[in-house]
């Protein structure tokens, strides 16, 4: 059984040969998500016929270079393409999503979940239907100081006497 991947044609500048982006979802055991990743394989294109954003699936073949052991088997989809009614020429565009491009920064993609969190956010219904009224700030009272009901002549006159103060 030979490999086959689908993926879509990103590059066509060399003779003979198309650069082929393959996505796969993997899964990170320990964020228990799945994530895209993306892997550049060389292809051979026998015919030329391959265009920019086409997609196509390559099979695994004899090492015909260095880098290139696969073949264009098929073009699945060809790149959406649009003619100028007014010239006439066939103008080929890049499939809808470009794999090419890079990633956005980290930074943009935080920036971009704050913005989102904060247009979904809905104040509580119950929370505006509420009566919210405020005490007015009262100081706290002073305390008191404390008493003292200790007598010190009787004190020092029982300590003279028995050696102990009598409590």
């Amino acid at each position: 059984m030979r490999h086959n991947f689908i993926g879509i044609v990103i590059s066509t500048a060399m003779d003979k040969t198309v650069r082929v982006q393959v996505a796969k979802r993997v899964m990170v055991h320990r964020f228990q998500k799945e994530v895209l990743r993306h892997k550049v394989y060389m292809a051979h294109d026998e015919m030329e016929n391959c265009n920019n954003g086409d997609v196509v699936r390559i099979e695994h073949c004899r090492k015909l270079s260095r880098h290139k052991s696969f073949a264009v088997a098929e073009v699945i989809k060809p790149a959406r393409s649009w003619t100028d009614p007014e010239t006439g020429i066939a103008a080929r565009h890049i499939a809808a999503r470009s794999f090419s491009v890079a990633t956005a920064t980290k930074k943009d993609i935080l920036q971009d979940m704050y913005l989102r969190e904060i247009r979904n956010y809905k104040p509580d219904a119950k929370a505006a239907q509420a009566d919210v009224t405020t005490k007015e700030f009262a100081a706290p009272k002073v305390p008191a100081p404390p008493q003292n009901d200790i007598n010190l002549e009787s004190d020092m006159k029982t300590y003279e006497q028995t050696g102990t103060l009598g409590q």
